[in-house]
């Protein structure tokens, strides 16, 4: 996999302030993101349907205004981030937390891939072998912090690794803002808390903008990928999609179901996404592709 290093004496102003900054970075894609102004979201691995319809929704608002969109490629709120951006046309840079010879959450492989298709960047301060080890994700979120203008929490669950990021913010002077969450959720307890300590509370796109002049008059008009399904349905595909139509499975259900072999389900659904008949979700399942 080739890739760039860019040195500390050329990193963007933005990143020499960091806290221990990095003395090189590892790049895969469009390296002039670095400077352009970004803006982060950020959230829990568990996010809930409240959590991705407004990650949605604040993307689609930022992205629509030609803003690149930073976050950390996880599972989750991290991934609703980057793949709306695609989906409408802008671009997003991925931190990851780890090398780029060990691509972490595996299920995210292709996610990498997308980014760099459609003009995005990846960015890593690892050695290529270096594995997704615990303590290599708080050095991440320093990154995505210092990368982006300012940062929104979609939601985050009491003592979450999102507490980390925002930290960094503020050590970086940047502004803060959440949305508030849900009281009878669990992943509500931390956002909220940090509305409390002074995050910026959040209802519409106008609380960031009002912040950034220069984010404002930017607007421009959707762009949006074509996610039609095929009419008909190839016959190897039909044990999978009939399945799929009845639920949302995990690929070990899905082979329990349909008695397929595990190699040729893999095979069998990678085509079948690429066909967009399919989606996999946030959480690792599969879905009919819907028509929006």
């Amino acid at each position: 996999m080739e890739y760039k290093i860019i040195e500390y004496n050329d990193f963007p102003n933005k990143l020499k302030k960091i806290k221990k900054a990095p003395q090189k970075l590892y790049l895969i894609g469009n390296q002039d993101l670095l400077y352009e102004n970004s803006f982060g979201i950020v959230g829990s691995r568990k996010v809930s349907e409240y959590g991705i319809k407004n990650c949605e929704n604040f993307t689609k608002e930022l992205v629509l205004r030609d803003i690149p969109i930073v976050s950390g490629m996880a599972i989750g709120t991290d991934t609703v981030a980057h793949k709306t951006t695609i989906e409408y046309g802008g671009k997003t840079i991925a931190v990851l937390g780890s090398g780029f010879n060990n691509i972490y959450p595996k299920e995210n492989i292709r996610l990498f891939n997308d980014i760099i298709k459609t003009g995005g960047l990846i960015v890593t301060e690892f050695e290529p072998e270096e594995k997704p080890l615990k303590e290599n994700f708080p050095k991440r979120n320093r990154i995505i912090t210092a990368l982006s203008e300012g940062i929104l929490v979609i939601e985050a669950a009491f003592r979450s690794g999102t507490s980390i990021t925002v930290r960094n913010a503020k050590e970086q002077g940047k502004i803060v803002f959440a949305l508030p969450g849900k009281l009878d959720s669990y992943l509500g307890v931390g956002v909220n808390n940090m509305i409390k300590k002074g995050a910026f509370l959040t209802t519409s796109i106008k609380d960031i903008l009002e912040n950034y002049p220069q984010f404002k008059n930017r607007l421009r008009k959707t762009i949006k990928r074509n996610k039609s399904i095929c009419a008909e349905i190839k016959d190897e595909y039909k044990k999978i999609y009939e399945l799929l139509d009845e639920g949302n499975y995990y690929i070990d259900e899905i082979v329990e179901k349909t008695k397929l072999d595990l190699k040729d389900t893999l095979i069998l659904l990678t085509n079948m996404e690429l066909e967009e008949l399919i989606i996999q979700e946030n959480d690792g399942k599969y879905k009919i592709a819907k028509e929006k």
